[in-house]
Parts: C-alpha cells; structure tokens; sequence
C-alpha cells in the first residue's frame, strides 16, 4: 500500500512540474494581465531605449521612480496602480523624443495598451494621482527641467519592471 502512495505522490509531483506556468519575469499569466507585459520583444525594446538614455544622462545621483523598498506596505494591485499612473505621466510628458529612441514609437504603443488594459483592469489612475510617490515623481520631474526627459527615459526600463512585477 505505502508503494502505490510513494508512487502516486511521485507521478503528481511529476505532472504538476510540467503544467507549472513559466514566465520570464516570475508572475503568471492570467486573462487579465496585459500582453506587452510578458512580451519579451517589448522590454527588449524598452531596455535599449533606458540603457541609450542612462549614457546621454551624466546625473547619476538622482533618480524620478522610487526604489521597492517604498513599497513593502502597500498591495500589489495598490503598487500597480501607483505605477499605472507614472505611465499615464509618461505617455503624455515623456515618450515624445522619438529622433533620439527609435524604437519609441512602438514601445509608446505597446505602453498606452498596458494603460488601457490597466484601466479595464480597474486601476482608476485618479485613485493615487495625489499619492506621495507620485507627486514625488513628478516634482522631481519638473525641477530637473531640461535633463528630466532623458532621466525619465533612462528609468523606462525600472517602471516596465514594475508594470510587470505588479500588474
């Protein structure tokens, strides 16, 4: 009897190792989740355009998106809404350099899909509009004055990384 359980405990082990969701970026897939958020083209492409602006940037002391360690008391939805309302900032402020970054206009694409997702979603982007963080974020925006933009795109690749994390 205990081999047959040994066995059975075995071969479920074994299916469920192989039906186990992989997802480069550790959070499964789920109907509602974004495509451009597990599409590995987008975050090469949003990658490229961080490192081309972090080598135009010569301000290596200040930075717009906080760190996750501001985020360790909040929800993971709560953190994705957060996020979702610094990209309603950056499609409408940032992502209109597209002579310097190539591939922007397809990155912007695939970005204002994750918005528009988040919001059917039920991220409501007003909800944490005047959050701490985000007000943060945007005041440190408007004081850096002309560098924000390239500071900003430099930290693309930090705000996909939370998109994808968090939502």
């Amino acid at each position: 009897m205990m081999k047959y359980i040994v066995v059975l405990a075995v071969m479920l082990l074994a299916g469920r190792s192989d039906s186990a969701p992989s997802h480069p970026r550790g959070k499964q897939k789920s109907e509602h989740r974004s495509p451009p958020l597990d599409n590995h083209s987008t975050f090469q492409r949003v990658s490229e355009i961080a490192k081309t602006a972090q080598e135009m940037d010569d301000d290596h002391e200040t930075r717009l998106i906080q760190s996750e360690k501001h985020y360790r008391n909040e929800t993971d939805l709560f953190v994705c809404c957060l996020h979702a309302n610094i990209l309603d900032f950056y499609l409408g402020n940032v992502l209109n350099t597209e002579e310097k970054f190539p591939d922007l206009a397809t990155v912007k694409t695939d970005l204002d899909r994750i918005s528009r997702d988040l919001t059917v979603k039920g991220c409501s982007i007003k909800h944490v509009n005047d959050h701490g963080h985000s007000n943060k974020f945007k005041e440190s925006f408007h004081k850096m004055g002309k560098r924000a933009q390239t500071k900003a795109m430099g930290e693309i690749d930090i705000l996909f990384d939370f998109l994808a994390k968090f939502c």
